[in-house]
């Protein structure tokens, strides 16, 4: 018996191993594209859904290319952005603009570091207009009469 799990542990660390190189080469393929994107003058916009949010920016995944990329606070240069980790947000010091978890955002790319193999992201200028918009809470008026559709 001592054989036989000697070779079936080498055929699971081999399986293993092909995975991770399979992964890995998708990864590279999934950069070389966007590092062509970044080449581009005119860059093709993405569609992207806020994942997380952070004091140095916001993380994001474009769920058509499944792939995770920042967009770092820096590049959001319309307003000054202050983190609010309560509600893990950003928020516009002048413009009172929010980004939260589920947002949805156009974005293009805005630098490839291939080492790391990191994509960053910037807000592509018109999709302010085209964000999801936040459902507003509903809430009973003191002597109200009319009922919730919730």
């Amino acid at each position: 018996m001592g054989e036989i799990a000697s070779i079936a542990e080498h055929i699971s660390t081999t399986e293993r191993t092909a995975a991770d190189a399979e992964i890995d080469a998708a990864q590279l393929k999934k950069l070389e594209f966007f590092q062509r994107q970044l080449d581009q003058r005119n860059p093709q916009i993405f569609r992207a859904s806020i994942v997380d949010v952070r004091n140095y920016g916001l993380m994001v995944e474009l769920p058509d290319a499944l792939i995770t990329g920042l967009i770092h606070v820096s590049s959001l240069t319309d307003d000054f952005y202050l983190f609010e980790p309560a509600r893990r947000q950003l928020i516009g010091r002048r413009s009172r603009k929010r980004f939260s978890v589920g947002d949805e955002v156009s974005v293009f790319v805005a630098r490839i570091d291939a080492f790391k193999r990191q994509v960053d992201f910037a807000i592509a200028p018109a999709s302010e207009a085209r964000r999801k918009p936040r459902p507003r809470e509903r809430t009973l008026q003191h002597g109200s009469s009319r009922a919730l559709n919730l």
